[in-house]
């Protein structure tokens, strides 16, 4: 089964640019975050766009034909690790592969390799969405909503380049991390909170991928929620639980000194109730009094009885139960 961060590329996959501005802000950013140049034997250059998703090889080799109206190959790459399969675009011939990369800014006039974002490439809402979309789909990832935390990230080698993601991502009003791990040699720029990552797939044109996103997080909180209330339920329960045991104790030995039958009618009515009702609230001891009591005049008269058997017994120095919570 494919997972979150998949569904959500293929989607994106899907999603095709209308206005040239669009197909090359995202052409643009596949290329620089997943693209290489190599010089074969016989001097021939062949830009390559490398993914382990058929879906993003057919939608590069698609926006290189509509915009370039360039021709282009897709070969299929097995390695011996885990079975895993790869896809790769490539591009021959060195007047095609300059006019590709000259048009997309990632070669300057002067032939000398961009690295940056430039401002051209990402002067409109939609080419930003279109520039973050071609790299989420290049080198991104974003973890299953069913777990515990949130994260989307980005991943390049060239510290350039990941800075001007990180400046257009902050353009863009996303609360983005930027990180270095040193070991890998990588730049991540990242989103951590749920927020900025339902506003960035949406902003991309992940939309069923949002909606599946905060329909997890909507089930996550329900959850949370009645997960809440039975736990308050139970500390309440408990506690209803100890006082009676508390309570009940004390009747039994102002039973047992034959104290209990000195007491008012109204505090023996009540004490015979524990008794026989050890399990249950004040409020359930009111409605089986005769007549029934409020919850507050039960809670009354036991602290009545207690008190007095404080009196009584000499239970001088232990605390009554505590009746407040019943």
């Amino acid at each position: 089964m494919d997972s979150f961060s998949q569904r959500t590329k293929a989607e994106l996959a899907r999603r095709f640019p209308k206005k040239r501005c669009c197909m090359k802000a995202e052409l643009a950013a596949i290329i620089r975050a997943s693209g290489s140049l190599h010089l074969r034997a016989n001097r021939v250059v062949v830009l390559a766009v490398t993914s382990e998703s058929a879906a993003i090889m057919r939608k590069v080799h698609l926006l290189l034909k509509n915009y370039f109206q360039i021709p282009s190959r897709i070969i299929i790459e097995e390695t011996g690790r885990l079975n895993r399969r790869y896809y790769k675009l490539q591009l021959f011939g060195g007047k095609e592969v300059k006019r590709v990369l000259t048009e997309l800014d990632v070669l300057s006039p002067g032939l000398a390799l961009e690295s940056g974002i430039p401002s051209e490439l990402v002067r409109s809402d939609c080419c930003r969405a279109a520039f973050l979309r071609g790299a989420f789909l290049a080198r991104g990832s974003v973890t299953d909503p069913q777990k515990n935390s949130y994260h989307l990230e980005i991943v390049t080698e060239n510290e350039e380049f990941a800075l001007g993601l990180y400046y257009l991502m902050n353009l863009c009003r996303f609360k983005v991390g930027l990180t270095q791990r040193k070991e890998e040699k990588e730049y991540l720029v990242y989103l951590k909170e749920a927020d900025a990552i339902g506003q960035f797939l949406t902003f991309t044109g992940a939309h069923s991928a949002f909606l599946e996103m905060e329909e997890v997080r909507i089930i996550k909180g329900m959850r949370n929620e009645v997960n809440r209330l039975v736990n308050c339920e139970t500390a309440n329960l408990g506690k209803t639980v100890r006082a009676a045991m508390e309570q009940v104790e004390v009747i039994n030995e102002l039973k047992a000194k034959g104290v209990l039958e000195k007491l008012p009618a109204p505090l023996q009515e009540l004490a015979y109730l524990r008794l026989d009702h050890p399990e249950v609230s004040l409020r359930e001891l009111g409605e089986l009094s005769t007549p029934p009591l409020s919850k507050s005049a039960v809670n009354h008269r036991m602290r009545k009885l207690l008190n007095l058997a404080e009196q009584f017994l000499g239970r001088e120095g232990k605390k009554s139960p505590k009746l407040n919570d019943y």
